[in-house]
C-alpha cells in the first residue's frame, strides 16, 4: 500500500548518543499548513496510509489535529513513529486514538533501564518508556517496537526481545544503525552483517517457535539463508517522504541502500534486494554479500 511519510521537524525530547539530527537540524519544521497541502496532494495521488515521523512528532501540538484531518481526507490507515514518553500520559494516547492513530512503533533504543538512559541522555526517562509501552500494550493497540542494532546492542537482542514480548509486544522490526549527518563518525558503533546475522538467526527462530512478528531491515536476504521471509526492504515500496528540506521518494534515496557490488547482478533475489547502503559499503566493505 503506497505510504505518505510525513516528517514533521527534526527536534526530538531526547538526545541519543547515536541520532543522525544535527542541531542545525533540530530547528527546522513543517509548517501546519504545508503538512495540510501535502496531506491534500497526497489523497488526491490516492495514498491511504500515512505516517507522521520527526525527530519526535509527538512533541508538535498540531499532530492530533493532522491526524484528524488525515482521516477526513480517507486516509484508512496512520502511524506515528515515537519514541513513545508521551504515551505515559495516558489522556494524550488517548487523544490520538481518538484522533486516528491506529498503528504505533515505538523506538526503544537499549534493553535495560541504565543503558536506555545513556543512550538517550535524558535521567528518568525509562520509567516513562516501560510505562507508556504498557499503556499501548493495555489498550490492545499492537505497538510496534523498533530496535537499532548497534555494536552495544546486537548481542543481547534475543534477550531484549524476549523482555518485550514479556511485557505483551507481539511485532518486532529491527534496524541496523545508520551514518548520516550526525552520525556519520560513529563507524565503530556500526557492526558487520556477518556478525549480526547470528543472532537474527536465533531471535527468528524464537519469533516462529513463540507465533510472533520478528523482521529485519537492512540486512540483505543473501545474509540470511532459510529466513528470507523475515527480511523487509522499505526502499522496494512506494512511500513518499515529505521532509522540511525537500520531498522524494525511499526508492533509491541514500536511507533505502541501492549499492550493489557487482556479483550481486546474477543473484536470484537481486528484483527484491535493495542492496548494501552506501554508508555501511564505506566502512565495512562489499565483500559480505553472498549472490545465490
Amino acid at each position: 500500500m503506497p505510504l505518505l511519510d510525513i516528517v514533521l521537524g527534526y527536534d526530538c525530547n531526547l538526545g541519543c548518543t547515536y541520532c543522525t539530527i544535527t542541531d542545525e537540524m533540530r530547528r527546522r519544521a513543517l509548517p501546519t499548513d504545508r503538512v495540510v497541502a501535502k496531506i491534500d496532494e497526497g489523497a488526491r495521488r490516492g495514498y491511504r496510509d500515512i505516517a507522521f515521523t520527526g525527530g519526535e512528532p509527538t512533541i508538535f501540538s498540531d499532530l492530533p489535529r493532522l491526524v484528524k484531518y488525515a482521516r477526513s481526507r480517507g486516509f484508512e490507515h496512520v502511524k506515528v513513529a515515537s519514541n513513545g514518553l508521551r504515551y505515559a500520559y495516558e489522556p494524550y494516547l488517548d487523544l490520538l486514538v481518538k484522533s486516528g492513530v491506529d498503528r504505533f512503533h515505538v523506538s526503544v533504543h537499549a534493553r535495560d533501564d541504565a543503558a536506555y538512559e545513556r543512550t538517550v541522555r535524558r535521567e528518568g526517562t525509562a520509567e516513562l518508556r516501560r510505562q507508556g509501552l504498557a499503556n499501548l500494550v493495555a489498550r490492545g493497540l499492537d505497538p510496534v517496537a523498533d530496535l537499532i542494532l548497534k555494536e552495544d546492542t546486537y548481542r543481547e537482542v534475543e534477550g531484549w526481545i524476549a523482555d518485550l514480548h514479556g511485557a505483551g509486544i507481539r511485532r518486532f522490526a529491527l534496524w541496523l544503525m545508520s551514518l548520516t549527518d550526525q552520525a556519520a563518525g560513529l563507524t565503530s558503533e556500526l557492526p558487520k552483517m556477518t556478525d549480526l546475522a547470528p543472532y537474527l538467526a536465533r531471535v527468528f527462530d524464537a519469533a516462529r517457535s513463540g507465533g510472533y512478528e520478528v523482521i529485519s531491515l537492512h540486512v540483505p536476504r543473501c545474509l540470511m539463508q532459510g529466513y528470507e521471509d523475515h527480511v523487509r526492504h522499505p526502499g522496494l515500496e512506494d512511500v513518499m517522504v515529505v521532509t522540511p528540506d525537500e520531498t522524494f521518494e525511499l526508492k533509491g534515496s541514500r536511507l533505502s541502500g541501492g549499492h550493489f557490488p557487482k556479483p550481486c547482478e546474477t543473484c536470484r533475489h537481486r528484483a527484491r534486494c535493495c542492496g548494501l547502503r552506501r554508508d555501511y559499503a564505506a566502512v565495512h566493505g562489499e565483500a559480505e554479500v553472498r549472490p545465490s
